[in-house]
């Protein structure tokens, strides 16, 4: 049927128009494509069958991964509790908890001299030679040498005797919570918190690091700041650990006042604040940045009756700023990003005082293929745009360089001569009718 002015397309045929528009695209000809039935196969986009044996067999190995980490860990167990804990310093005998697997000496000096090795029972007792058991658990080392001496004293009347620690006890501990890996791991009087939850492979990304709980048997919970310990270092904060103890690292509550820290660096994210916190004591607190970040460029982002205000604490002496809930702290990136008519667009290390037009060189820009007149520069933090070849180049710029007028048309051109090519094709072989 002819219906004037008009083209009638039969949709049941449309699809080798399509392909053949496809194939135009690709820089391949319709006989080409068809000639080649491998390379054609190759080259389109028909997705391909799942493997599921693969998948299957990811999971036994898995499967047999943990079972090979699990043997490991109780080797490294065993391997542990028969070598001498690592000390920071000394043992201070009134503050040294005695327990159960903890190793004495008993010596004895005069008309005999012997070295007794005892050692504290499961049920919390040392067997004393000729005085018998006696009941140390719980007590400080101090306090145990202090009993056994005096009850043993009449039993040696003519000797000298003493009692001494030789190997510290291992017992278990329960770290749970935002951890990497959850679970209960072996650890000694002298291990701290920060010990056992770098055994459990750190904090997870939603881990709320001020607010570490250390719940002891007895209902007693004592509280550890892992933040504020990695930025001073304070040993005083990091508190030892006994059997049994529960370390829990609890996941950020985003029903309390939080900030959003963004930026190009690891510890992005959003944070609690504390009561009264200041942006200084909370960068401190959280390390987001280098030695060589720019401090000057930090930026406090905040709403306030629907109006958005930008300061520059660092910038301004307002160091001590205090933070808001849902302020949003942006850090500066030690990177620009370069994209657009490029040969190699990506993320590029920040030189202070190169120009839109250093990065483009950098990037591959060629004056055939790019457009360096028309260059755009925007930050994505302030959300402004500047143009041209010479416009300075900030940490965190985006640095976007079009196509050259030439490239335009040339693809521009091959568009039109693929439509052409698509619609003389359909006209040969009948499928367009006037």
């Amino acid at each position: 049927m002819k219906i004037q002015n008009h083209y009638f397309i039969d949709s049941q045929r449309l699809f080798p128009i399509l392909l053949v528009l496809l194939m135009a695209f690709a820089g391949k000809s319709f006989a080409q494509g068809f000639d080649d039935e491998t390379e054609w196969r190759k080259q389109s986009s028909l997705p391909t069958a799942v493997d599921f044996s693969k998948l299957f067999e990811s999971e036994e190995t898995a499967k047999e991964d943990f079972e090979d980490a699990k043997r490991k860990r109780e080797s490294d167990i065993q391997t542990l509790m028969s070598k001498p804990a690592a000390l920071e310093k000394a043992i201070d005998p009134d503050n040294y908890i005695v327990g159960p697997g903890d190793v004495f000496s008993f010596n004895i000096w005069g008309a005999m001299e012997m070295q007794i090795p005892v050692v504290v029972s499961p049920e919390g007792k040392l067997s004393i030679p000729s005085v018998g058991e006696v009941d140390v658990d719980g007590l400080s080392l101090s306090k145990v040498k202090s009993i056994v001496l005096e009850q043993a004293k009449p039993f040696y009347e003519k000797s000298e005797i003493s009692l001494s620690l030789e190997m510290l006890r291992y017992f278990r501990v329960h770290v749970v919570g935002a951890v990497q890996y959850p679970g209960t791991y072996v650890a000694n009087p002298t291990s701290r918190i920060s010990e056992l939850i770098e055994e459990a492979g750190g904090i997870s990304g939603w881990a709320n690091t001020s607010l570490i709980e250390l719940r002891k048997e007895n209902g007693d919970t004592a509280y550890f700041n892992l933040s504020i310990f990695k930025a001073t270092g304070d040993l005083s904060s990091d508190l030892f650990v006994h059997g049994g103890d529960v370390i829990f690292v609890p996941p950020i509550d985003l029903a309390s006042r939080t900030v959003i820290v963004e930026g190009d660096f690891k510890k992005g994210g959003r944070y609690p604040i504390l009561e009264n916190e200041n942006i200084y004591d909370f960068l401190l607190r959280i390390g987001p940045f280098s030695r060589s970040a720019n401090l000057s460029e930090i930026s406090v982002i905040r709403r306030v009756e629907g109006k958005v205000q930008i300061k520059k604490p660092f910038a301004s002496g307002q160091e001590k700023m205090l933070l808001e809930n849902d302020d949003r702290v942006v850090i500066p990136s030690e990177f620009v990003y370069v994209k657009g008519a490029v040969q190699n667009p990506g993320a590029y290390p920040f030189v202070a005082n190169l120009t839109a037009r250093d990065y483009a060189g950098m990037a591959g820009g060629s004056y055939q293929s790019t457009n360096i007149k028309g260059v755009k520069v925007y930050n994505r933090y302030t959300g402004k745009t500047r143009k041209g070849p010479e416009t300075l180049i900030e940490a965190g710029d985006v640095v976007d360089l079009p196509q050259s007028w030439g490239n335009r048309v040339r693809d521009l051109a091959q568009v039109v001569s693929a439509i052409a090519s698509v619609f003389l094709a359909a006209k040969a072989i009948g499928l367009l009718e006037k």
